[in-house]
């Protein structure tokens, strides 16, 4: 059992103050003299901190005092009792003093001998070696450590400023080495100097380089060279106080990879991290072998100098971009440059959240440098007027994440907001991903109501996260799918576990049942549960229509594109004589879009979608139009021609939703002669088995 070891503070009243004084005096060979009444004095000032065991006896103290003209605290005394060394004791006491004085001062610094060999001790503790000086024993240096509680100020203010022109990359000590130390010649740690890269990529160092210089070099004029060096000519960075350490999951990871590293090398990777920088960059093959376990785990890049180099050059040459349509509509999508981060710093950073410039700009500079990971893309209208910027992160195979996903405030950005979360949804199952993340931290009210709208995500850690398989496939064997990723996976994915068993439930009412797996459906879209007895129906639709409703592909080849807000909607109406479907009807709809020559040839007279069939409402024409003028690419005098212009017969308005475009599409000779084995005439809603349903989806979607 861990001994409980109670830490307080003093003052010149308590018990404990005798026992201070001849616990110091037991060791004046490594602390500096102090008389009895200097002891009392700082008691009566409350700075002696006191560590006490269960028997209420002392096993260690630290006496400080407070520099109040340069605002620090300095450690005058950090003592031990032999019985209690390396049992944490010290780190406790630190711990105490931090904590009690990190809101009013700047640091806490100390003065130690150097050849008392406590370099590691206070390396561990958090301090960082600054310089040597002469100590008051002639022919003996002292160090100076200082442990930076990192307040803002005007130079600080200054550094985060520069992050706003230039992308921060953190290097790794020996990288550093190799640029000045004249025993090296890495050209690849030396290319990273060249002036070309000056303007875009600033590189940095943690501040326990100074450690590693104090360890490197036993010469104090190599010491203060490379110090100097080090402060001169790169930036040190400077961790963020809400990031909390990940220095014992580092050790816990390097260990389990069995990868040799020093705890001083750990803790210089945990400063970068914890420094808000997104790329490491080093030679270490250890750390490079592992990098996208790394990078799953910190959303940190580990790269080698080299690839660094082949990168920033890449996005220098990125000067000219093709936009692309969105969705068929006259929006168009196109690549994020270098050149951009002002102009989407003006509209897409969140402010009022608290997001600095120079955060977004480091995370825009980072998006487009590595471009084997992520994908940045800029939504906007007409003369280049921003609407959307989001960004996909392919980093995992097995999950699709949006670590940014911004609108601008507009007419349609509820709109835009529900086709950007659906669209990720689709590219992630499209690619044979699993799963689904949304980890920006500073999404819009917008964003999160259609997140919350749209009901499939569960929220853990501030992420939003849903499944999408792109599978057809039994209740069993979906269920066991979604089980076997919970256990891999962790805990953040143990939603599929719960969705598991709501497969494997049975319902008496056979409508409950259907409707239960109907709703999984869409929970796990674009999966589909094959022996669920869903009706399917294979519906004709004239490509005029399909291209407003669903089908891209029929929108890029007509001259003015789809309408914006149809063409972005996940819920739509199609309208069509009454016959055909029963009122109330749930299931699928498998969508053939009909002859028409005003399309090249393959774009039509074939099968090209799935959606959801949500409801099916029979009734006049002025009163569907009324219900779902928001929904229907329709007019009125469209819906009445339906009802060869008798406007008091009834319709039937079909709401869908969730159109799943396939990867191949499905001729009607193939459908005929590889599916349903008979030839028939799609004409108007027919219905196909669940084998026949399965048929059509894995041809459909066969890569």
């Amino acid at each position: 059992m861990k001994e409980q070891i109670k830490i307080i503070e003093i003052d010149e009243k308590s018990p404990h103050l005798q026992a201070v004084i001849e616990l110091g005096d037991a060791n004046t060979k490594t602390l500096s003299f102090f008389r009895r009444t200097a002891f009392n004095k700082h008691a009566e000032k409350g700075q002696i901190i006191v560590a006490i065991d269960y028997k209420k006896s002392l096993v260690g103290y630290l006496l400080y005092g407070v520099a109040t003209s340069y605002h620090r605290i300095t450690i005058i005394h950090l003592c031990i009792a032999d019985s209690h060394q390396s049992k944490g004791v010290a780190k406790k006491l630190f711990g105490y003093l931090v904590e009690i004085t990190q809101q009013k001062y700047s640091g806490i610094g100390l003065t130690c001998r150097r050849d008392f060999n406590l370099s590691n001790f206070w390396s561990k503790l958090g301090f960082v070696f600054q310089y040597d000086k002469p100590a008051k024993t002639p022919g003996k240096l002292n160090a100076y450590w200082w442990f930076d509680h990192y307040h803002s100020n005007l130079f600080s203010n200054a550094a985060t400023r520069q992050r706003e022109y230039k992308l921060y990359v953190a290097i790794d000590s020996q990288i550093f080495f190799d640029f000045y130390h004249s025993d090296n010649n890495n050209k690849d740690a030396q290319s990273l100097l060249a002036d070309w890269l000056d303007p875009d990529l600033q590189l940095c160092l943690t501040d326990e380089i100074f450690n590693k210089i104090n360890i490197f070099f036993d010469n104090k004029d190599e010491r203060k060279h490379f110090t100097n060096l080090a402060k001169k000519l790169l930036t040190i960075l400077s961790p963020n106080k809400i990031s909390s350490s990940k220095f014992q999951s580092l050790k816990n990871l390097f260990e389990q990879r069995k990868i040799n590293i020093s705890e001083s090398d750990i803790r210089y990777i945990d400063k970068a991290i914890t420094s808000d920088v997104y790329i490491f960059v080093t030679g270490n093959s250890g750390l490079l072998d592992i990098a996208d376990e790394f990078y799953e785990q910190f959303n940190v890049s580990i790269i080698h100098p080299r690839d660094l180099i082949i990168q920033v050059d890449e996005i220098r040459r990125q000067t000219e971009y093709q936009p692309v349509r969105l969705a068929g509509t006259l929006l168009q999508k196109s690549r994020v440059t270098l050149g951009q981060e002002k102009f989407l710093n003006e509209y897409f950073r969140a402010d009022k959240l608290g997001e600095t410039k120079a955060e977004f700009k480091q995370k825009i500079l980072r998006f487009i440098a590595e471009t084997d990971k992520f994908d940045c893309f800029l939504v906007f209208e007409g003369e280049k007027q921003p609407l959307a910027l989001v960004v996909y992160d392919r980093r995992k195979k097995y999950e699709l994440e949006i670590p940014l996903m911004r609108v601008v405030d507009t007419s349609i950005t509820a709109t835009i907001a529900n086709h950007l979360i659906f669209e990720s949804i689709s590219i992630s199952a499209r690619e044979e991903r699993s799963f689904t993340k949304i980890t920006d931290r500073f999404l819009s009210e917008a964003v999160i109501r259609n997140i919350h709208k749209d009901g499939t995500f569960v929220e853990f850690n501030h992420t939003y996260l849903r499944a999408n398989m792109a599978i057809a496939k039994t209740v069993n064997q979906l269920s066991q799918y979604l089980e076997n990723l919970a256990v891999s996976l962790g805990k953040e994915y143990k939603f599929c576990h719960q969705i598991s068993q709501l497969l494997q439930k049975k319902v008496e009412n056979e409508h409950e049942q259907k409707e239960l797996y109907f709703n999984l459906e869409k929970y796990l879209w674009p999966a589909k549960i094959i022996d669920a007895n869903l009706p399917t129906w294979i519906i004709p639709i004239k490509a005029f229509w399909a291209k407003d409703l669903f089908d891209e592909e029929l929108a890029n080849n007509w001259l003015f594109g789809s309408k914006t807000e149809l063409a972005l909607k996940r819920e739509l109406v199609f309208y069509r004589s009454k016959r055909g479907l029963k009122p109330g009807v749930i299931g699928r709809i498998i969508w053939y879009v009909s002859n028409d020559e005003s399309f090249p040839y393959g774009t039509t007279k074939v099968i090209k979608a799935c959606s959801r069939l949500d409801e099916v409402i029979v009734d006049k024409p002025e009163k569907l139009y009324r219900q779902f003028r928001n929904l229907g690419v329709y007019k009125l005098e469209d819906l009445i021609k339906i009802t060869k212009n008798k406007p008091n017969e009834d319709i039937m308005a079909i709401q869908f939703s969730d159109t799943q475009i396939f990867t191949n599409t499905i001729t009607l000779k193939e459908l005929q002669e590889d599916i349903l084995e008979k030839k028939i005439t799609v004409q108007g809603p027919f219905k196909i088995t669940p084998e026949q349903f399965a048929k059509i989806y894995d041809k459909a979607n066969k890569n």
